[in-house]
Order: C-alpha cells, then sequence, then structure tokens
C-alpha cells in the first residue's frame, strides 16, 4: 500500500551524524517512544560470564561492537577463544532500545576515563554497500557518506506502508533486501511508482520524532524473527509469527 500522506517526511531525511542522540526541544512524539520502536532490532554483543557488556582496549579507546547479525558477532567471539581459550566470553542479543541505555550506564561507571569508550552499530557489508550505492547516485561523494552515515535505514518515496492494529504505518528497513522484499508484494504499477531512499538511524529517529503522529515503524530484522522462533521452540510453542 503507498500512501501519500507519508511522502512530505521523505524530504526532511538526510544524511546526520553518527549516534543515537535525538533530543529535540519540541518533541510531538516522546523520544522514549520513538526510542522503543528500536526493539524489533536486536545487536548481538560480547559479554562476561555476568552478562556485562565486554568492551576490548584498543590503544586509543575502549570498542565495544554491536553486530546486527550474529554471525559476525560470533566470529569475534572465536578469534578472542582461540587466543585466550580461557576467556569467559560469551555472545548475547539485546534489543537496539534496550542497549543504547546500557551503553550510557556503563558508560558511567567505567573507571578509566583515559580511553574513550565506543560503541559502533556494525552493519552488514551488503547493506552498506546498497547505502553507498543510493547515495552515490544522488551526488554525495564518499567522503561526506563515511562521515555522515552511521547505520543506513532503507525506505522509499513515497512511503510503502503496512497496516498495523493502529492504522497504515511507513516503513524503514534496517535490510535493503528487506524493503525490496516489500515492494515485490505490490502491483507492478505501484511498484513502479516507489524510489528507493537510504538515511543515517539518527536522522530516521528525529522524523519519527517531530512527525505530528505516529506515523511510522521500523521493520522487524531477520535476526529478530529468527529469535523469536526460537524462544518459541523452546517454549513449546508451535507457530513463529508470521512477518508483517
Amino acid at each position: 500500500m503507498i500512501r501519500s500522506r507519508f511522502a512530505a517526511a521523505v524530504a526532511a531525511l538526510g544524511l546526520a551524524s553518527a549516534g543515537l542522540a535525538v533530543s529535540n526541544p519540541a518533541l510531538a512524539i516522546p523520544e522514549d517512544q520513538a526510542l522503543r520502536k528500536l526493539e524489533v532490532i536486536p545487536v548481538f554483543v560480547l559479554v562476561d560470564e555476568n552478562g556485562l557488556p565486554l568492551p576490548i582496549p584498543r590503544e586509543k579507546d575502549l570498542l565495544l561492537p554491536l553486530y546486527l547479525e550474529s554471525s559476525a558477532a560470533n566470529q569475534q567471539l572465536n578469534g578472542l577463544k582461540k587466543s585466550n581459550p580461557t576467556l569467559k566470553v560469551s555472545v548475547a542479543a539485546v534489543p537496539l532500545n534496550v542497549m543504547n541505555t546500557k551503553i550510557t550506564e556503563l558508560n558511567k561507571q567505567l573507571k578509566d576515563k583515559t580511553k574513550p569508550f565506543v560503541a559502533p552499530i556494525v552493519v552488514g557489508t551488503a547493506d552498506r554497500q546498497q547505502a553507498l550505492t543510493l547515495l552515490k547516485a544522488q551526488g554525495l561523494t564518499e567522503k561526506q557518506i563515511n562521515e555522515g552515515l552511521s547505520v543506513p535505514v532503507f525506505f522509499t518515496k513515497p512511503f510503502l506502508t503496512i497496516t498495523t492494529p493502529q492504522g497504515p504505518r511507513g516503513v524503514f528497513y534496517l535490510s535493503y533486501q528487506d524493503m525490496q522484499a516489500g515492494i515485490a508484494k505490490l502491483p507492478a504499477a505501484d511498484r513502479d511508482k516507489l524510489k528507493p531512499q537510504v538515511a543515517d538511524i539518527s536522522a530516521v529517529l528525529r522524523e519519527i520524532i517531530k512527525a505530528k503522529d505516529d506515523n511510522f515503524v521500523i521493520y522487524p530484522t531477520t535476526e529478530y524473527f529468527r529469535l523469536v522462533q526460537e524462544t518459541q521452540a523452546k517454549q513449546g510453542k508451535g507457530t513463529p509469527p508470521a512477518k508483517p
């Protein structure tokens, strides 16, 4: 379904500085409500035996990568265990909105203030490349893109929408492939009207907050559906949730 009433929001979206600092002096939607939309984006992080995030010391900083793909997190885990087999480390999945709060708390608790604590969201190579292709086609240089794009979020112009219990909502995707799958469900005549777009996640969150009404959703990632299915299987429940 394509709804023109979402189209005006596209013009406000653009590249923004990295991070999830989205404070706005005139909020139409409370910031915490906007951040809760990130709960369908699990990130995978290394944790110690107590389940606490485990930053890795480097020369200039403390690094805590937040992986969107579990395979990438497990690859890092295997590398650490190979160099230190006795290390008690595992991979945990945490909703991005919860992780955002944990990072703030962890930053306050760290005793070593000589090194900055950084927790970048690590995006899949394919999605990063698709974002580069789209933005270069709009005339941006690779330098501009690298400076302004932390986590690419895909959408269409006009907005592709899905029907929710609260009514139609414009959809943002963390995966270019998921967006293309959504477009493919439309009749050919409607598909041809949609133009793929990309913006940084911080710009998307600001737009969600500024919107007069709660008009948008973030589409759950593939990892989210996988984790829900695994949880239901462990609990003895049958049918996994259908994708919207």
